[in-house]
């Protein structure tokens, strides 16, 4: 999907949100003007950058949902510290978007949750067991553990290489040589480019409705 069909379901998306009858396609029935006495029609809040960006990569959701998701990665990016286009990073490099993907090792969902990191952050928020497949469950205790590792190891890179190799196995190698290995670090690579990627197609966005309001 390019940068103007992106733009066009982030609008689907705006009006969803605001409840606002916003027509992005013209009636082939003559619009009656509109009574003296009818309010001022509603204004729709500036495009959700985010809610555009899940809905090219499952545009199977409904534009609600795409939103819902949108808001659990801003919301608990914010909270956590961390970058929420790093998440959305993380969620394309693990997954590729699909709900139901499971790895070789057995992790699942969105953000690739192994049952013990997926119980560890559930029990610590104080929550009953949910489904790991469910996108925004998924997504809310990937970001959790995602920022636990961030925490452990005070570092955003040495985060990544813990999500992916985990924290016993980066600990092991910094403890006995103080280095980390370079096939450990192509993950964390791996992530940052998909970050730039998603930075650049915001910007070709944005640059889209700057001309679409001129």
């Amino acid at each position: 999907m390019g940068a103007e069909g992106l733009v066009r379901r982030s609008v689907q998306a705006s009006a969803v949100a605001l409840g606002a009858a916003i027509v992005l396609l013209p009636s082939p029935v003559a619009r009656q003007p509109a009574p003296r006495t009818s309010p001022p029609a509603s204004v729709p809040r500036p495009i959700d950058a985010l809610a555009a960006q899940v809905l090219e990569r499952m545009p199977s959701l409904e534009v609600e949902e795409a939103f819902d998701l949108a808001s659990v990665v801003r919301k608990e990016s914010v909270s956590a510290g961390l970058d929420p286009v790093l998440v959305m990073a993380v969620i394309g490099v693990e997954s590729g978007w699909e709900p139901a993907a499971v790895s070789d090792r057995g992790a699942r969902g969105l953000m690739q949750l192994r049952r013990l990191a997926l119980e560890t952050e559930e029990r610590t928020a104080g929550l009953p067991p949910g489904d790991v497949h469910d996108p925004v469950h998924n997504v809310r205790m990937g970001i959790r553990y995602l920022a636990r590792m961030v925490d452990l190891f005070d570092d955003v890179d040495l985060g990544l290489v813990a999500y992916n190799s985990g924290p016993t196995r980066l600990s092991s190698f910094l403890n006995a040589t103080d280095e980390v290995p370079d096939s450990m670090w192509v993950y964390a690579r791996k992530v940052r480019r998909e970050e730039r990627r998603i930075r650049r197609e915001m910007l070709r966005a944005e640059a889209v409705v700057a001309q679409a309001v001129q």
